[in-house]
């Protein structure tokens, strides 16, 4: 199962525009005009509404990521997702649910601790034990969380991976020992990339416990001979605030594949350095849907800058749903920290 995440939004253009200026170069372009841009933000809230009853799985389980910067919306649509078909909607309304600690719906989570999936039944766990604790004992809506140690060991990689996230998301460092253990079991049956992929995750759970053994381990995936890998690798630096690490991210942006450098431009803006916005701008207009689409989520990491919002406003009509929605996170600052 695969987890979309499209971090905290900066207000960035002020400084990028002090820099321009000192440096001699033009100012940035004025932000979109406020009516026009809320008027994008009101259309970026009914395309989340649209996305969530969409078809396709992958546009319902973002669209619910997405609503995260909808307070007044998110309840319904997690308690809609909680009966979704697709396991992978499922699991982004439960990781949600625990994420956002909506306590309003999180006792219907208690429904999926029997989940024919695994990764489902992890985060029905998560979803509880954010509101409600993780001791039976001494609160009758806690639940006991110790089956997501045999979980995490899975032999299946994604199911590993997602485990991994979720424990990253609980705040427990006791289970640092308990994630490097797993990063260190084999996966025969995954490929290599596969299996890289998910000690990566594994590693930044471990780092997000403040434990940061692993780190050098991330820092050195952006080298990595699999572009997935390095892809990933950035992300995840991003997430993880590695400023020390920037000088080497910015390196990347000149580094095809065309999809590492959109997430290395990417990473930079969530590090407060918007030197890659050109390269975003660039794949904005690519023919690939999947481009656009990046490079929508990649822009919304720009939040405030001028450029940045005018093109997240002129993606609003592009004709992919995908890269709509996208778009939409972006204007809206949702679903952006890697869930």
């Amino acid at each position: 199962m695969k987890a979309t995440g499209l971090a905290a939004w900066a207000l960035l253009w002020m400084a990028s525009s002090a820099m321009a200026q000192a440096s001699g170069a033009a100012p940035a372009p004025a932000a979109p005009d406020q009516i026009v841009l809320r008027a994008a933000q009101s259309r970026a809230v009914q395309q989340i509404l649209v996305s969530a009853r969409s078809k396709e799985a992958f546009l319902r389980a973002n669209a619910i990521e997405a609503a995260e910067a909808l307070p007044a919306r998110i309840g319904p649509l997690v308690q809609r997702g909680l009966d979704d078909p697709d396991p992978v909607v499922r699991f982004a309304s439960l990781a949600t649910i625990g994420k956002l600690k909506l306590s309003g719906v999180a006792p219907n989570a208690r429904q999926l601790l029997q989940d024919p999936n695994d990764s489902v039944r992890a985060a029905a766990m998560f979803a509880i034990a954010a509101n409600f604790g993780a001791n039976p004992a001494a609160n009758p809506m806690a639940v006991d969380v110790t089956p997501m140690a045999r979980l995490l060991y899975s032999s299946d990689p994604g199911t590993r991976a997602n485990v991994a996230m979720l424990m990253g998301m609980m705040h427990d460092r006791s289970a640092v020992d308990m994630l490097k253990d797993a990063a260190h079991m084999k996966l025969p049956m995954a490929s290599p990339v596969r299996a890289t992929l998910a000690r990566l995750q594994i590693g930044e759970a471990v780092v997000k416990l403040g434990d940061m053994d692993d780190l050098d381990a991330i820092r050195a995936s952006v080298y990595s001979q699999f572009d997935e890998v390095r892809i990933l690798g950035v992300q995840i630096l991003g997430r993880l605030q590695d400023k020390a690490w920037l000088p080497a991210i910015k390196n990347l942006v000149s580094k095809p594949p065309l999809e590492l450098q959109i997430a290395a431009a990417g990473a930079m803006g969530q590090l407060g350095d918007a030197g890659g916005l050109d390269v975003i701008l660039q794949a904005a207009q690519n023919p690939s849907e999947l481009v656009r689409a990046q490079a929508a989520i990649s822009l919304g990491m720009l939040h405030g800058h001028p450029r940045a919002m005018q093109e997240l406003v002129r993606l609003m009509d592009d004709p992919t749903e995908t890269v709509r929605l996208a778009a939409a996170a972006g204007l809206l600052g949702g679903g952006k920290d890697g869930l």
